[in-house]
C-alpha cells in the first residue's frame, strides 16, 4: 500500500487493534511501561507530583500512557483531551480494548478538542489536578513509534493562556512535564514551586 499510494503513513484497522504505521515504525494504544511503573506505586515521581488526586484533567493525552498510570495507581477519574483527530481515532479503539486487561482505563473519559477551549468550559476548581505534557524535544535516536506519533501530534506548548486556565480549573495542583534538559517557559504566569525528577523527565508542580 505504501508503494501503491505513495503515502508516508497508513492508518490500519485490524482484527486485533488499530495501528498508525510509517515505513520504519508503528504506534498503537498499549500499556507501554505501565508494569514497570507500577512497581514503584505511589513512590513514582509522577505520582508524587500529582499528590492526592480524585479528578485529573490530562490536557495532552497522547496514547494515554500517563492517564492510565494515574488512573491505575490513584483510582482517579481522568478527563483526557486529545487534539489530533488521528490519535483520537486510535484512542477510540484502543482505550476500550486496553480496559479489558486494565479496568481502570474505564476511568478515562476521552474528549477530542483543543485543551485551552476545553479548560475554558470547566468550572473554577472543578478538578484536583490539571496535567500538561507538551510534545518534548527528543534526541535523533528516538524510538520509531514516537516519531510516528509526533508526525500527527498537535503541538500544545505551555502558553500563558493555557497555564492560567489550568490554574483556574485546578483545586490542588498544576503539573507540567518537561524533558530533563528543558526549562519552564520564561513567560509562564505560574510559579512552579517544586519538582519531582524522573530518569528522563521532570514534573514541575504549581500549587494555586
Amino acid at each position: 500500500m505504501f508503494a501503491t499510494t505513495g503515502a508516508t503513513h497508513l492508518y490500519l484497522v485490524g482484527r486485533i487493534r488499530d495501528e498508525l504505521r510509517a515505513h520504519d515504525g508503528a504506534c498503537f494504544v498499549q500499556e507501554g511501561l505501565l508494569a514497570t511503573k507500577l512497581h514503584e506505586g505511589s513512590r513514582h515521581p509522577f505520582m508524587r507530583a500529582l499528590g492526592p488526586c480524585s479528578s485529573l484533567v490530562d490536557c495532552t493525552l497522547g496514547l494515554a500512557n500517563d492517564a492510565l498510570h494515574a488512573a491505575t495507581v490513584l483510582h482517579c477519574s481522568v478527563l483526557g483531551v486529545e487534539g489530533s483527530p488521528v490519535i483520537h481515532a486510535l484512542l477510540e479503539e484502543g482505550l476500550p480494548r486496553l480496559s479489558r486487561s486494565h479496568p481502570d482505563g474505564l476511568r478515562i473519559d476521552l474528549i477530542h478538542g483543543d485543551a485551552l477551549h476545553v479548560l475554558r468550559g470547566l468550572a473554577d476548581g472543578s478538578n484536583d489536578v490539571v496535567y500538561l505534557d507538551p510534545m518534548m524535544s527528543r534526541p535523533g535516536k528516538s524510538a520509531p513509534s514516537f516519531e510516528v506519533l509526533r508526525a500527527f501530534a498537535v503541538p500544545q506548548p505551555a502558553a500563558p493562556a493555557l497555564l492560567r486556565e489550568a490554574a483556574r480549573v485546578a483545586r490542588s495542583r498544576v503539573v507540567l512535564k518537561l524533558g530533563r534538559s528543558e526549562v519552564i517557559p520564561a513567560d509562564s504566569p505560574l510559579d512552579f514551586t517544586h519538582h519531582e525528577s524522573g530518569a528522563h523527565v521532570t514534573y514541575w508542580v504549581h500549587t494555586p
